[in-house]
């Protein structure tokens, strides 16, 4: 039979091989080639799609950016620490593989997303293609707004065949009236809901704006945009601190957007911070060497009844049966994302959150301490958060401007963590390089921006680096 088979193949080839004019020519059959495949729906749609994958990135790699950098945690073990610890420690450089690896995924989703942009402008544009243009334009803004936050400005490219492939940094109030135009725009074209989970929405186009006005000090535009999604009453705190980061409650009403995931297309991020010898809920789950650990200082700030603690792994009991005590030796694990029952190994599906309705309610009441100073509506929303943690209330007349200011980036510690918020908080805050100089790393205040690539210089001469690089 087996050799039967092989018979009939080399009948097939040889009539195959008969219609060319010699053996080496070759027919190339592609869904591109007939009929312009970007010009149909399914290319559109297949297209944007990658977009969505490339502004993903994965998550650990975005929360290891934040988390070490800010001292949020440190690390230990597994080949992966060899990139973990110059992160923590403040010596990294341009030839470091996450600046690399997060600039190519983020034009990764600009390329995908003009691509789509430019086959959806059209001035008669169909339903379908006005959805998918308001969609590309979001995943495009967020990219950028993405690579603003970790490079500063960037060069922007608004078509898929730009006459310049070698453009300079835009400069700071380009990029940022860039970012702010497009997601005004897009969040008035996209809808409030979509029937498929984790496309773009009104609310996360206006909870990234929001964000966007506070970590750039914006403060009554950051005022007025958390009011208009607090307004749109589609968004409210999960009664369970627990509950928001349950893998069978994902797409709850706190989230406004995340990083989706799943256990084919997922992320390390638990198997990077459990040890070995921890005890797996089931025989499918794997993890690693490496560790990323919180410091006591950080687990033993919580006040007493905070259930935000409760997520947070102080001891365990090892396979072995060996009792293990974490707390009071620097090295807490975050229990924040639980073992995915439906793991692929070390592969998770955890939704990471970017923006949830506790960010928004924090967002303005840091705002409205800006501009006015500690007033009971700011005091509100803090307890808002506060409540949900069994966390008791604070009052207005406790608090100064500066103090309050304090209070909120704490508050935000203790309710982000493991969330990326971090480093965005101690920079807007003037603190991540003092907090890390503390720890005594050699943090200087150019480090407040990663390095340009240095394979990126190299590729385009008109590209200049971040100061101090």
């Amino acid at each position: 039979m087996k050799r039967n088979s092989i018979k009939v193949l080399l009948l097939v080839l040889l009539i195959q091989a008969s219609g060319c004019e010699s053996l080496l020519d070759e027919t190339v059959y592609s869904e591109l080639t007939p009929g312009n495949f970007l010009n149909t729906p399914t290319g559109k749609q297949a297209v944007l799609t990658s977009a969505y994958g490339n502004i993903q990135m994965r998550g650990h790699n975005y929360l290891f950016l934040s988390a070490h950098t800010s001292q949020e945690v440190w690390n230990q073990g597994g080949s992966i620490e060899a990139l973990l610890t110059p992160l923590t420690n403040f010596t990294w450089d341009s030839n470091h593989q996450y600046f690399s690896d997060a600039w190519g995924s983020q034009y990764g989703a600009v390329r995908d997303a003009n691509i789509v942009i430019d086959n959806t402008s059209s001035t008669d544009a169909t339903a379908f293609d006005k959805q998918l243009n308001a969609e590309a334009r979001f995943v495009r803004v967020v990219a950028y707004n993405q690579l603003y936050d970790w490079f500063g400005p960037v060069p922007l490219y608004l078509t898929s065949t730009p006459s310049e492939f070698k453009l300079s940094r835009a400069t700071d109030a380009e990029m940022k009236a860039f970012i702010e135009k497009e997601l005004l725009e897009v969040a008035a074209e996209l809808p409030l809901s979509q029937a498929q989970y984790g496309r773009a929405t009104k609310g996360a186009a206006l909870g990234i704006l929001a964000k966007f006005y506070l970590n750039t000090k914006q403060w009554q535009k950051t005022a007025d945009i958390t009011k208009q999604i607090m307004d749109l009453k589609k968004y409210s705190l999960i009664p369970n601190y627990k509950n928001v980061f349950a893998i069978a409650n994902e797409g709850n009403a706190e989230m406004l957007w995340v990083i989706p995931a799943s256990a084919q297309a997922g992320h390390n991020l638990v198997a990077l911070t459990f040890p070995t010898d921890y005890p797996l809920p089931q025989p499918n789950q794997q993890v690693f060497a490496a560790r990323s650990y919180f410091f006591d200082s950080f687990v033993n700030s919580f006040e007493p009844g905070d259930t935000r603690r409760d997520l947070i792994i102080t001891e365990y009991t090892s396979t072995s049966g060996k009792f293990i005590k974490l707390l009071g030796i620097n090295q807490s694990l975050s229990g924040k994302y639980e073992f995915d029952p439906n793991a692929a190994g070390a592969v998770q599906g955890n939704d990471i959150p970017v923006v949830r309705y506790a960010d928004i309610l924090l967002a303005r009441a840091e705002a409205l301490n800006e501009l006015n100073g500690p007033a009971q509506e700011a005091i509100d929303l803090i307890n808002q958060v506060r409540s949900r943690a069994g966390a008791a209330p604070i009052q207005v007349g406790n608090f100064t401007k500066e103090t309050l200011r304090d209070r909120i980036l704490q508050e935000r510690e203790w309710e982000f963590y493991t969330e990326m918020k971090r480093r965005e908080d101690l920079i807007r805050h003037g603190k991540l390089i003092s907090n890390a100089t503390a720890k005594g790393k050699k943090a200087q205040p150019f480090h407040v921006l990663f390095p340009l690539p240095i394979t990126e210089l190299n590729a385009n001469a008109n590209l200049e680096q971040n100061e101090g690089y």
